[in-house]
């Protein structure tokens, strides 16, 4: 976004579609979580605490995105940077694919299990960043969400769901 003298500020409409998107996700987190069900067992500290932490900070981080895009303070590349060029434009269909993974995988975690849907989710995200090593892309997100899905389910009890491979893990 550029600003001129004497000229007002325009929103750069990526920039404000994103803070949106993460106020609203953060909205949700915070609504959902409230649905989760407490019993007797849990003391203060229960399932519903880093659910409340991760929507608000979502709120805040949000709001904070919103006032930078409103006010026109836009992130200015610096040669500490990564290979990303701010001046460029939002890259929408990046944005669309990862955003239907997300769908995917929420579609996918009751239904086919966490190992399923988390590895269709790394597939896909590597694909919608670019990635054309599909043989690669896959074995890493079936062994990552395997190992995840052993540390959470059987190293600290949480249960994940298993889905259509519950007979075998």
């Amino acid at each position: 976004m550029t600003q001129s003298p004497g000229h007002p500020v325009i929103p750069r409409l990526g920039e404000t579609l994103l803070a949106l998107a993460t106020v609203v996700f953060g909205v949700l987190v915070i609504w959902q979580t409230t649905l989760i069900r407490l019993t007797p067992a849990y003391s203060k500290v229960g399932p519903r605490v880093i659910p409340y932490i991760v929507g608000a900070g979502l709120v805040l981080v949000g709001l904070w995105l919103a006032v930078e895009a409103l006010t026109g303070r836009a992130a200015v590349g610096s040669s500490d940077s990564e290979d990303a060029d701010p001046t460029l434009p939002t890259d929408w269909r990046t944005v669309g694919l990862l955003a239907l993974a997300l769908l995917a995988y929420l579609v996918l975690i009751e239904r086919a299990g966490f190992i399923i849907a988390s590895a269709v989710l790394f597939v896909w995200a590597a694909i919608a960043m670019g990635s054309r090593r599909y043989v690669r892309d896959i074995a890493i997100g079936v062994i990552m969400a395997t190992v995840l899905f052993l540390i959470f389910n059987r190293g600290l009890g949480l249960d994940l769901p298993a889905g259509v491979l519950a007979g075998i893990v």
